[in-house]
């Protein structure tokens, strides 16, 4: 088996850690797996673990932009000097470009859903789903079915997988306090901390409102806020409006995760309006630490209210409060949602049973496609 995964770029985020990941995964399934990308900082993991890069000039977020049809025929002679048989594309623009190279070349082609998507006028006339979409949540299944109309017999509920073992290990407390040192991070406060691309629809604004009452109860707390983006000038904007220079912590995106993550007390995840399920998520809950986040999108589908972590209500920052300040002030409460959290990671969301679904999704395309 053969196979191109396909996205627009490989920069830190959900969709660049699922490429790598399953990539990896399947390398160590034994497959013969290629990534297509325009590039990003997560081109040396992949590498590293023996996996080839082609780099492509397809950064656009248009679907029509020239890059897509001049990548077509670059693409199409990648597919045959390969000998690809399954393409499998992670965005719009790809699912596009993988489109039209699976029909030319007369290959499978996969695509997954890692979010919603707005029903316009691109995805009625060229919906560009492929012989199987794999929907990550129960949520974006249901607009996969109910907006798109897609063939439910097309679409694989697959949820997100990560490789566990990276972030189930305790750090020890050298470890910690070089992390703290290194951020000026403070070993006495209470540590609420959020991983996650600065857009409009990630609800840093409503974390920071949140932060302000919560220190009305607790005046020794930090909010760790980790991550860049087109709103990141807003935010500190923001964060200088509330005074509250000396209780947040700005840390650029990181590929390691795991070690902002063993300093943070409660993990605060605050989507307004949609998030498909949230790998990082997944990451803090197999860290060990209790997860606070709106009950939007798949969000659900991971987190069971006051079971293995709180949901609140999207934009209304002060339903933050109280869960926050439960976790912190109840030890025995804290030790077993956290511990809750990081069984329904290794239950249902480990990387081998991601790879494991998506493998056999191929095996049955290619089989139906002997047929």
């Amino acid at each position: 088996m053969r196979v191109l995964l396909l996205t627009t770029h490989l920069n830190i985020g959900g969709i660049g850690t699922y490429t790598v990941s399953l990539a990896k995964a399947l390398k160590s399934k034994k497959v013969d797996v290629y990534v297509a990308s325009s590039g990003g900082v997560l081109v040396a993991e992949l590498v590293a673990s023996g996996i080839s890069h082609i780099t492509m000039d397809i950064s656009t977020k248009n679907e029509l932009s020239p890059k897509v049809f001049k990548g077509c025929r670059e693409l199409c002679r990648i597919v045959r000097r390969l000998d690809i048989n399954i393409i499998h594309a992670q965005t719009r623009v790809t699912q596009v470009l993988g489109f039209f190279v699976a029909k030319l070349c007369n290959i499978g082609f996969v695509t997954t859903c890692h979010g919603f998507f707005r029903k316009n006028i691109g995805r009625i006339l060229l919906p560009a789903w492929g012989e199987r979409v794999i929907a990550i949540s129960e949520a974006v299944q249901a607009q996969l079915d109910d907006a798109f109309k897609v063939d439910k017999k097309k679409i694989a509920l697959i949820y997100n997988g990560i490789d566990v073992q990276r972030f189930i290990r305790d750090c020890s407390e050298e470890e910690k306090d070089a992390v703290r040192n290194k951020y000026n991070i403070k070993k006495d406060c209470l540590v609420l901390g959020s991983i996650s691309r600065f857009t409009p629809d990630k609800g840093h604004d409503v974390l920071l409102y949140g932060l302000v009452e919560i220190l009305k109860k607790n005046p020794k707390t930090q909010l760790v806020l980790t991550g860049d983006g087109k709103e990141y000038e807003k935010i500190t904007d923001l964060i200088s409006y509330l005074k509250l220079e000396d209780n947040v912590v700005l840390i650029k995106p990181k590929i390691n995760t795991f070690n902002i993550l063993s300093v943070i007390d409660i993990f605060m995840f605050a989507p307004k309006r949609k998030e498909g399920l949230g790998i990082v998520l997944l990451e803090a809950l197999a860290a060990g630490k209790p997860v606070v986040a709106t009950n939007v999108g798949g969000i659900s589908t991971v987190i069971e209210n006051g079971v293995n972590g709180f949901l609140v209500e999207p934009c209304k920052h002060k339903g933050l409060v109280e869960p926050v300040m439960r976790l912190a002030e109840d030890r025995e409460l804290y030790k077993r949602i956290s511990q809750a959290g990081r069984e329904i990671v290794l239950k249902r969301f480990s990387i081998d049973g991601m790879v494991d679904k998506v493998y056999s999704l191929y095996e049955d395309i290619l089989s139906e496609r002997k047929k």
